[in-house]
């Protein structure tokens, strides 16, 4: 249903549903999923157990669709801003910003995803729905397209794009967790800068650089 035509029963339903959402990411995150039950998110969130469960048959649920949102989120800004650069390797650069931005700006559901995804009685199946899994997916295949043209074009090194979009990826995942560690989080900025040099300019300096120094 189109968003200009909903009634207003359904209206309330979609904020009621967005509410439930927002509050069931910052108790997951907070306390995990195992020691978090409906009654607590249902009681944080003011309304009636009964109205979590009309909307979500289950705990299950109700942490797939927190982590399916805030997966195609990420997925839609993160293409969004590549987007809006036209050379690969502007638009490879785009990604590591927009994708660490959004992490960044979204604790509670990096926190709860990392918390999950590093418990022994979770496999990664389970943490990443099937959903969530497609959509990401989505994400890495536009990104290896975007390195194969820019290979094609002589812009990047010759090199298997496929891995190259995995190890991107990787490493700004590995700093967006690295976060969690720290009582005081970095400015993302300056986060970004290093990890966007490492990948497109490489940390070693050439002789020639060192003789400019």
């Amino acid at each position: 249903m189109v968003a200009g035509k909903m009634t207003r029963r359904e209206r309330e339903r979609q904020q009621h549903i967005s509410h439930i959402l927002g509050v069931a990411e910052g108790m997951f995150a907070e306390k995990g999923f195992f020691q978090t039950t409906m009654r607590q998110i249902a009681r944080k969130a003011e309304f009636a157990l009964g109205t979590i469960y009309a909307h979500f048959r289950s705990k299950r649920r109700l942490y797939e669709k927190v982590i399916e949102t805030q997966t195609v989120g990420l997925v839609d800004f993160v293409i969004q801003e590549m987007a809006s650069r036209s050379s690969p390797r502007d638009q490879i650069e785009k990604f590591i910003q927009s994708k660490m931005a959004f992490l960044h700006r979204n604790r509670s559901f990096l926190r709860m995803y990392v918390a999950e995804l590093d418990a022994p009685r979770l496999d990664s199946g389970q943490v990443l729905p099937k959903a969530a899994r497609e959509s990401y997916d989505s994400l890495l295949h536009h990104l290896r397209d975007v390195i194969r043209l820019g290979i094609k074009e002589g812009s990047l090194k010759s090199m298997n794009p496929d891995v190259l979009a995995r190890t991107i990826d990787g490493l700004t995942t590995a700093v967006a967790v690295s976060w969690l560690r720290l009582r005081t989080w970095p400015p993302v900025e300056a986060e970004t800068r290093v990890a966007t040099e490492l990948l497109l300019r490489g940390a070693a300096v050439r002789p020639q650089e060192r003789d400019l120094a």
